[in-house]
């Protein structure tokens, strides 16, 4: 089969973490879920951009479900 990279190091999945965080914090201020998961991907590929190159990564898939309200 094969992997799917999703980090370069430690410190990338850290970041990533806190994050996501700051998502689920910010998840009732916004209407809209695409907006801070569009935020999130931003910040997280501006600094590794790795957890988003295969589009069936785990942190693409995770941001799919959280903008179509699955939790």
């Amino acid at each position: 089969m094969g992997y799917v990279e999703l980090h370069r190091d430690v410190e990338s999945p850290v970041f990533a973490l806190i994050e996501l965080r700051k998502v689920e914090n910010g998840r009732g201020n916004s209407g809209a879920p695409e907006e801070p998961a569009a935020r999130f991907r931003e910040a997280v590929g501006a600094f590794h951009p790795t957890a988003f190159t295969d589009e069936e990564s785990q942190w693409n898939l995770a941001l799919e479900e959280f903008e179509h309200g699955i939790r």
